[in-house]
């Protein structure tokens, strides 16, 4: 699952970076209007998932996206993904504690 996430914060990240960029604003004016450090906002543009979800919101207010989260937010996710990467994990590990019988 961190790899879906990484990729959520990734594209989001640079959806923030691009509007930045859009509206002409530098990172440490864009930085001090949100209320975050100028490491914290790179980190974001990064995608970072280690940064608070309260410095998102900071900066997704201070571009102006504060509203339009729903449509940020949607993440095409297979819910079964993880269920079925567990099982084919499970399968493996079982398969290779089972020894054959001889013949």
């Amino acid at each position: 699952m961190r790899d879906v996430y990484g990729n959520f914060f990734a594209e989001l990240g640079f959806a923030f970076r691009r509007r930045r960029i859009a509206l002409r604003m530098r990172q440490t004016e864009l930085a001090a209007r949100s209320g975050v450090s100028r490491y914290t906002l790179m980190a974001i543009e990064k995608g970072s998932d280690s940064v608070s979800i309260g410095a998102w919101f900071a900066v997704a207010k201070a571009l102006g996206l504060d509203g339009s989260w729903g449509q940020l937010m949607t993440i095409p996710v297979d819910p079964f993904a993880e269920f079925d990467r567990r099982q084919e994990a499970r399968v493996a590990v079982t398969t290779a504690r089972v020894r054959r019988k001889r013949q």
